[in-house]
């Protein structure tokens, strides 16, 4: 039987997890994962969003539909549809955002939620929750994926005056 030197083991036992870690993050970007919390999850599609065409055109609207729901897929995917829906009236602010601020995240076992605040540098604001589910079973048990997104109407912030 052939020996396997020891610096070769001990290289292989290193140089293997990387390549694979390497192979799991590129070239799509981050996966879902049981590591990530829900508000790590909506601040990985936001940030994918803001900056949709980087690396390349719509990388930040596959991203999102990467850590949609695989119930949430069904419903809006093909990637395609779901990106015309992404550009479309609804979502179109979603993308290319100047800033975001993020609301305070409410977890209720295996749902959650947060409020999301876009301003785009026209000045142009924009609301959204995301309601998200920890995954039960298949390829991404104990994941956080998004179920969905919906516009909310701005708070009025006019005064009224006598």
């Amino acid at each position: 039987m052939p020996s396997v030197h020891p610096l070769a083991a001990a290289f292989a036992a290193v140089l293997i997890p990387a390549a694979l870690l390497l192979t799991a993050s590129a070239p799509g970007g981050p996966e879902p994962s049981p590591d990530l919390t829900p508000a790590e999850v909506v601040g990985i599609q936001l940030e994918a969003l803001q900056h949709n065409d980087d690396p390349y055109p719509d990388a930040g609207i596959e991203t999102a539909f990467r850590f949609a729901s695989p119930a949430n897929q069904v419903a809006t995917g093909p990637l395609d549809r779901f990106a015309g829906m992404v550009k479309g009236p609804v979502y179109g602010d979603l993308l290319g955002f100047a800033r975001a601020d993020v609301g305070r995240i409410a977890v209720e076992g295996d749902r959650a939620a947060q409020r999301v605040t876009l301003t785009h540098d026209d000045g142009r604001r924009a609301v959204y929750v995301f309601v998200l589910s920890r995954q039960d079973g298949g390829l991404y048990d104990d994941c956080w994926m998004t179920d969905g997104v919906t516009r909310r109407p701005l708070p009025d912030t006019r005064t009224t005056r006598i």
